[in-house]
C-alpha cells in the first residue's frame, strides 16, 4: 500500500472524528481546530479526491436544499482500506517514536 502523506493522514483522521457528517467545509474547520492551521479549500479538496481515487474514502451526495442554492453536499467516509492505511501509518510512527525521550 502506498504511504500516506502527513496531510492525507490528518484529513483521514478528521473524517474519522466527524463520522457521517464529514464534508469539505467542516473537514476544513475541524483541521483548523485540531492543527491550528487554516487551509484553503483547494488544499483539502485535492487530497480528498486523491484519497477517494485510491479507495481510502467513499463519497456520497446529500440532499440539495434551497439554503445552498440547490446544491448538494458531498459527504466523505473512510473505507476499510482507509482504516487499514491509518493503522499502517500508526504502527510506523509507534516504531519511530519508541524510545525517544525529549
Amino acid at each position: 500500500m502506498k504511504a500516506l502523506t502527513r496531510q492525507e493522514e490528518q484529513i483521514l483522521l478528521v473524517i474519522y472524528h466527524l463520522g457521517d457528517t464529514a464534508y469539505l467545509v467542516n473537514i476544513r474547520e475541524k483541521l483548523k481546530e485540531m492543527t491550528g492551521k487554516a487551509l484553503d479549500v483547494g488544499t483539502i479538496y485535492i487530497p480528498l479526491r486523491r484519497l477517494a481515487d485510491r479507495g481510502l474514502l467513499h463519497s456520497t451526495m446529500g440532499e440539495s436544499t434551497s439554503a445552498r442554492g440547490g446544491k448538494a453536499i458531498k459527504y466523505y467516509r473512510i473505507t476499510k482500506e482507509g482504516a487499514a492505511a491509518l493503522e499502517d501509518i500508526r504502527g510506523i510512527q509507534d516504531k519511530l517514536w519508541k524510545g525517544v525521550v525529549l
